[in-house]
C-alpha cells in the first residue's frame, strides 16, 4: 500500500471526507504525483507561489534551523520548550515519518487531515490558475506557510529541507537562525567538502539575524562565522560561548550558557548526541530570551523532559526490545552506536534490519553496524533511491549472518516471529525505512498515528 492510498483509507474510514471518494483519491493521486518533477532548487518560484497567496511567510515570527545532524531533534526540543513556555507554536519538519500532515503541527499536534486537503484543493486552483507547476516540496511547505500565518502561530519552528541556501525554507526572514552538527552526507547537492556543505547550511543566515552553531569541525566553523560576520549577524558558537556535560546514561545533562546555569537537565531521549542537541536547542532559546521571549528555566526542564520526537532510538516494544532508529548516514549511525552502548552495554548484539538509499555510503555503514549486531536482516527501502539489498549482502556478511528479505514488513515479521522475550531488534538505515515500518507497531498498540489532530 503506498503511502497516498493509506492516507486516503484512514480518511474515508474515520468520516473526515465528505465530498466523496473519488473527489479524495483525486486529490491525493494529484498531490504525490508531484514527485515526479524532482526537485528544482531555485527560490524565485517559492517567490512567486507565496506572493500569490499573500505572503505568509512574512507574518511569521520564526526560528529557522538546518544542518547534518540533529536539526530534527533540536526543532522538536525547541517547540517543546515553547509551549510548556505557553507560546502558541508551530513546527514543521520533514521528512516525516507515517503520514504527511506530521510535517506540520500546531502546539505538537498534525494538521487534521480532512483541513489539510482542503488546503490542498485550495491551493492548486491558485498554481493552476496561475500556470505555477511546484514541486511536492514546494507546495507542502507553501501550504505550511499559509496554515500557521492563518491559525495565527505565535512563533514557529521550520527545519530545512536539504542544505538551507536555496531550500524552499529559505525564503523565510526568521527572528533566528540554528545551524546544527555539519558532516558529509548529501554531497553530489551541497559539495564534497565540510567548507562546501557548510556554505549550503550557512546559507540560511540572514542579514542582522543572530545565529546559533553547532558545528565544531573547525573549517565548518570558520565558513560559518565568516557567512555571519558578512551579514553582521551576532553568533553564538559550541565550546566558545555555550557548553554542557553529558550525565549518560541517565538522560541527564548540565548546561553553561551566555547567561543561564541549568544543572542537571533531564531530557526525554536517549543517547549522548541527544545531549548536545539538548544544549544547542537552550542556546536558542537563550537567543530569544535575549530578544525579549519569556521563556523561563522551569519551561526549559519541562520542555526537555517533555519532548517527543519518535524514530530517534525510539523503543516500540518490550520483551523483546524493538529499537526504531532513523539513523541514515555514518554520522547518525555513530551516534546510534554511542547511544545503544550508553543504554544497553558494549556487549549487547541485536539482530539487525537494515535497509538504506542508494546515494549513501552503505559500505561504510556496513563495517560500522556489522560488527555490532548478532545477525542482519536486509531489506528493500520502497521510496525515492532505494538501494538493492543484495548490494549490501557481502559487507554485512563479512561480519555476521546475513539474508535478504526484500519486503519490508516481511521482513519485521519474520525476525519478530523467532526471537525471545530477552533479544533485542534493532531497524534502522534510514528514515523511510522507519516510516514504512513503524504502521506495524502502532497498529499493535492500537494507534493510527504518531500525534493527535490539531484543534484549530
Amino acid at each position: 500500500m503506498t503511502e497516498g492510498e493509506s492516507f486516503r483509507r484512514e480518511l474515508c474510514v474515520g468520516k473526515l471526507w465528505p465530498r466523496g471518494m473519488d473527489q479524495l483519491s483525486k486529490t491525493i493521486d494529484w498531490l504525490y504525483s508531484l514527485e515526479a518533477r524532482g526537485e528544482i532548487y531555485k527560490l524565485e518560484r517559492m517567490d512567486a507561489a507565496l506572493d500569490l497567496i499573500g505572503n505568509p511567510h512574512r507574518k511569521l515570527r520564526a526560528v529557522h534551523i538546518a544542518g547534518t545532524k540533529g536539526k530534527g531533534s533540536v526543532a522538536a526540543m525547541m517547540d517543546s520548550c515553547l509551549r510548556a513556555a505557553g507560546y502558541r507554536t508551530g513546527l514543521y519538519t520533514k521528512p516525516h515519518l507515517v503520514n504527511l500532515s506530521e510535517r506540520t503541527r500546531i502546539e505538537g499536534a498534525e494538521i487534521p487531515a480532512a483541513l489539510m486537503l482542503d488546503y490542498i484543493e485550495r491551493l492548486r486552483a491558485i498554481y493552476e490558475r496561475a500556470g505555477l507547476a511546484l514541486t511536492f516540496f514546494e507546495f507542502t511547505v507553501a501550504l505550511m506557510f499559509l496554515y500557521f500565518a492563518e491559525a495565527g502561530v505565535e512563533i514557529a519552528v521550520i527545519e530545512t529541507g536539504l542544505g538551507g541556501r536555496l531550500d524552499s525554507t529559505n525564503v523565510v526572514t526568521p527572528i533566528l537562525s540554528v545551524i546544527t552538527p555539519i558532516g558529509f552526507d548529501h554531497m553530489e547537492y551541497l559539495g564534497y567538502t565540510i567548507s562546501a556543505i557548510a556554505g549550503e547550511k550557512g546559507g540560511i543566515i540572514k542579514n542582522d539575524v543572530p545565529v546559533v552553531i553547532g558545528a565544531r569541525e573547525p573549517d565548518a566553523r570558520l565558513v560559518l562565522t565568516s557567512i555571519a560576520a558578512q551579514r553582521h549577524s551576532a553568533v553564538r558558537m559550541i565550546e566558545r560561548d555555550f557548553s554542557y556535560q553529558s550525565q549518560s546514561p541517565a538522560h541527564r545533562f548540565d548546561y553553561h550558557g551566555l547567561g543561564l546555569e541549568l544543572p542537571d537537565l533531564g531530557i526525554g531521549l536517549a543517547g549522548p548526541f541527544q545531549h548536545e542537541n539538548g544544549a544547542i536547542a537552550v542556546t536558542a532559546l537563550e537567543a530569544l530570551r535575549a530578544q525579549g521571549w519569556k521563556i523561563g528555566e522551569d519551561a526549559i526542564r519541562q520542555g526537555l523532559k517533555e519532548i517527543y520526537w519518535p524514530g530517534r532510538f525510539d523503543i516500540v516494544a518490550r520483551n523483546p526490545t524493538v529499537i526504531l532508529d532513523c539513523a541514515h548516514n555514518e554520522m547518525s549511525i555513530a551516534a546510534l552506536l554511542e547511544t545503544m552502548t550508553a543504554e544497553f552495554g558494549a556487549d549487547l548484539k541485536p539482530r539487525l534490519i537494515f535497509g538504506c538509499l542508494a546515494d549513501k555510503d552503505w559500505p561504510k555503514m556496513a563495517s560500522m553496524l556489522g560488527p555490532r549486531v548478532r545477525d542482519v536482516t536486509l531489506t528493500k527501502v520502497k521510496p525515492k533511491r532505494p538501494l538493492d539489498p543484495l548490494n549490501l549482502l557481502a559487507h554485512f556478511a563479512a561480519h555476521v549472518p546475513a539474508r535478504v528479505e526484500h519486503e519490508p514488513l516481511r521482513a519485521v515479521e519474520r525476525v519478530m516471529s523467532e526471537i525471545h522475550g530477552d533479544e533485542v531488534v534493532l531497524i534502522t538505515g534510514s528514515v523511510y525505512l522507519i516510516g514504512e515500518v513503524y504502521p506495524y507497531f502502532l497498529a499493535r498498540d492500537g494507534r493510527k498515528g504518531l500525534f493527535p489532530e490539531a484543534d484549530v
